[in-house]
C-alpha cells in the first residue's frame, strides 16, 4: 500500500513540536541532568514554554497559516513583558497559589487536553507520520540507552538514564498505535496509510528495550489484535513481549521496583479502605488531606526510598503512581466511568484500529503509570486520541509520498484477525 500524507489546512512547521519535546527533548534533558549530578527542573516547565509559544503565535497570526498582523506584534510584545513579570515574581506567586496546588494537580489531565486543543487550533493537527517519526527517534534512544548501560554495568540496567521505562514505553505505545493499518474509507473519506517500515521497526524494538511490564503487556495485545501482517508474525512479537515480561521478574531489585511495590501496596490498602468506607468510592477523598492509611513497619523504608518523603506526612493523592487509582481516589467512580463511557461512544461512532489500540493501552498503562497526570505522556496521548477519533478529511489537496509503494499481501480472514469494521 502506498504511504501518503495529506496536506492539512493550517499545518505549520511547529505542528509536531509537542511530540518533539516529549519524545526527544525531555529524554535527552533527563540524561543530561542525570549525568551532571543531583537536581532537576519542574516537569511542567516545557509545557508552560509551549503554551507561551502558542499564545505569541496566536497573537501574531490570528488565522492559522495567515499573514502576520502588525497589531499582533504589539500584543506579542505586551505578552512577553507579562511573561517576564510572572517569571520575575514566580516564587511569590507559587507561595500564594500553594493552597490550590492539590486541586491544580488533580486537574492536570483537563489542562493538558485544553493545551492540546489550543495547539491544534493554532498550529494544525499532527498526523500519523509525525507520531511514528518521533516514536522511531525515541525507540532508537531507548535501544542506545539499553546497549550503553548494559555495556558499562555489564548487566541489564534497572534504572534508565533517559527516564522512567514505563513512561518511555507509554510514549512508544502511542507511536505504535499510530502505525497500525487504517481501516477502509467512510462516505468518500480517505485515511492515508502513513509512515515507514523502518519507523515501525524502531518503535517495536524500542518498546522491547524499555523492559516495562505494563508496556510489554499492552504492546503484545495491541500487535496481536490490531497489528499488521499475518497472525504468525504478530504472534512471534507477542511471544517475545511475554518472554521479556517474565524475564523482568528475574532482574535485581532497583529503585523502580520500590515504586512498583508501593503501587501494589496502595492498591491493596485502597480496596480495604473502600470496604470500610463504601461511600468514599462514590465521593472520593479530599485532595488537600492525606489519605486515611496507616504504614506497616516494613513499608516505611520502602516508601521513603521510592517517594523521597517521610511517612509522617502520610499519603497524598498526588503521590499515587497509578492513573486509575489516583482518579478513583480523587473523583470517585463518576469521572473514570464517564471517561471510559465517552471513549466507547466515540469509538463506536468512529471505529479505527488506532483508537482501539490507544484505548487498550490507556487501560493497561493507567494501572501502573501516572499517564495523563504526567504532562510528558498526557500531551501525546491527547493528541493521538484526537487524531484517531476525528473524521478523516477528503483528499482533495496535494499529497506527498513518504515511502515507495510496498506490496501488501491480501488479508486472509482465517489466518489473521482482521477485526472489521476496525
Amino acid at each position: 500500500m502506498q504511504s501518503t500524507t495529506e496536506q492539512q489546512p493550517g499545518r505549520t512547521a511547529l505542528t509536531g513540536l509537542p511530540l518533539a519535546v516529549s519524545h526527544a527533548a525531555l529524554p535527552l534533558a533527563t540524561a543530561a541532568v542525570g549525568l551532571s549530578g543531583p537536581g532537576g527542573t519542574s516537569p511542567f516547565l516545557p509545557w508552560l514554554l509551549l503554551a507561551g509559544v502558542g499564545c505569541a503565535a496566536a497573537m501574531l497570526r490570528p488565522v492559522p497559516g495567515g499573514p502576520v498582523r502588525a497589531w499582533g506584534i504589539f500584543h506579542a510584545v505586551l505578552f512577553s513583558l507579562l511573561a517576564a513579570g510572572l517569571y520575575r515574581f514566580a516564587p511569590g506567586l507559587a507561595m500564594a497559589a500553594e493552597p490550590a496546588t492539590p486541586l491544580l494537580h488533580g486537574l492536570i489531565p483537563a489542562v493538558m487536553l485544553l493545551l492540546c486543543l489550543l495547539w491544534i487550533t493554532t498550529f494544525g493537527m499532527p498526523d500519523r507520520a509525525d507520531f511514528q517519526r518521533f516514536g522511531a527517534l525515541l525507540g532508537a534512544l531507548c535501544i542506545i540507552d539499553l546497549a550503553v548501560e548494559a555495556a558499562v554495568l555489564r548487566a541489564v540496567p534497572t534504572v534508565r538514564l533517559i527516564g522512567d521505562p514505563d513512561v518511555l514505553a507509554g510514549l512508544l505505545l502511542v507511536s505504535l498505535c499510530a502505525s497500525l493499518r487504517p481501516g477502509p474509507g467512510e462516505r468518500g473519506m480517505t485515511e492515508p496509510d502513513q509512515g515507514r517500515r523502518l519507523w515501525r521497526g524502531l518503535v517495536m524494538v524500542g518498546l522491547l528495550a524499555c523492559l516495562s511490564r505494563p508496556g510489554l503487556f499492552a504492546g503484545a495485545w495491541v500487535i496481536l489484535c490490531f497489528g499488521r501482517g499475518p497472525l504468525r508474525r504478530r504472534s512471534l512479537y507477542c511471544t517475545a513481549c511475554f518472554i521479556l515480561l517474565a524475564a523482568t521478574f528475574l532482574l535485581p531489585m532497583g529503585g523502580l521496583d520500590s515504586v512498583r511495590y508501593v503501587d501494589y501496596w496502595l492498591w491493596l490498602e485502597t480496596l480495604a479502605l473502600w470496604s470500610r468506607e463504601p461511600l468514599s468510592l462514590v465521593t472520593g477523598f479530599s485532595l488537600s488531606v492525606p489519605l486515611p492509611l496507616e504504614f506497616p513497619v516494613t513499608m516505611v523504608p520502602v516508601w521513603e526510598a521510592a517517594m523521597g518523603s517521610s511517612t509522617l506526612f502520610g499519603v497524598s493523592i498526588a503521590q499515587v503512581p497509578s492513573f486509575w487509582l489516583r482518579t478513583f481516589l480523587a473523583w470517585g467512580v463518576v469521572a473514570p466511568l464517564a471517561l471510559l463511557a465517552g471513549l466507547v461512544w466515540l469509538l463506536l461512532r468512529r471505529p479505527t484500529r488506532m483508537g482501539a489500540g490507544l484505548t487498550a493501552s490507556l487501560i493497561a498503562q493507567g494501572m501502573a503509570t501516572p499517564l495523563l497526570y504526567d504532562p510528558a505522556m498526557a500531551a501525546p496521548v491527547c493528541l493521538a486520541f484526537i487524531l484517531a477519533l476525528r473524521r478523516p478529511a477528503t483528499l482533495t489537496g496535494t499529497q506527498r509520498q513518504t515511502t515507495a509503494p510496498q506490496p501488501e499481501s491480501a488479508p486472509d480472514p482465517v489466518a489473521e484477525w482482521d477485526l472489521r469494521p476496525l
